[in-house]
């Protein structure tokens, strides 16, 4: 089989070598882009690969005890409690609980179920309120530092974009959650100030009674 080495060809081949200098160039800008991703306020940061197996081995263990995804919210409370709070929480569960039904052979799997059983809605509270305060606190972490190093027209800047996705969802959780009336927010810099003042009261922190 004979190959053509007209100077044409070379032509060919040295446009199909500059095609692929510019696809390497472009991948490497997207590999760059994507190893050191920059997080505006608000923005989605993706899970770690690694949460997911450490939550699908913890879910395992606990649903071998009965556990299921609606004991998530009551659990997620309990473990968030203070000891004193869960000593007050296991008083009031012990007033429910039928004096006769001494189990001796009841395991702390069985225990944690009952409990969690005997008080959902006091205990769901609790677990809303550690859902809402991880969530604020993730935000906050995030966004606090970027805004602090930002200039006058930066800020400015920011003040010409609509609030994001992930402020405006916050934003309706700590309102629901405290009873609030959702606020007025032309744009991003004002849906992180409003976050930020919320955070920064005291009685924003604590279980509502």
């Amino acid at each position: 089989m004979e190959h053509d080495f007209s100077p044409r060809s070379g032509q060919d081949l040295e446009h199909l070598a500059s095609q692929l200098d510019r696809a390497m160039a472009s991948l490497a800008r997207t590999e760059q882009r994507l190893a050191a991703p920059q997080i505006t306020p608000g923005e989605t940061v993706f899970r770690d690969p690694k949460d997911a197996y450490h939550q699908i081995t913890l879910g395992a263990v606990l649903v071998q005890y009965g556990l299921n995804a609606q004991h998530a919210r009551a659990l997620d409370g309990l473990l968030s409690m203070t000891f004193d709070q869960m000593k007050a929480v296991a008083a009031e569960a012990t007033q429910i609980v039928d004096e006769d039904s001494d189990d001796d052979d009841e395991t702390m799997g069985s225990g944690l179920l009952e409990l969690l059983e005997l008080m959902p809605a006091r205990l769901e509270q609790f677990g809303r309120h550690a859902e809402w305060r991880r969530g604020f606190e993730r935000y906050m972490e995030r966004t606090r530092p970027y805004l602090d190093g930002l200039t006058d027209e930066d800020l400015r800047q920011l003040a010409t974009r609509p609030p994001s996705r992930t402020q405006l969802h916050l934003i309706r959780v700590t309102c629901a959650y405290h009873g609030l009336a959702f606020p007025t927010l032309p744009n991003r810099r004002a849906a992180f100030e409003w976050l930020r003042d919320i955070g920064a009261n005291g009685k924003y922190r604590e279980v509502r009674p």
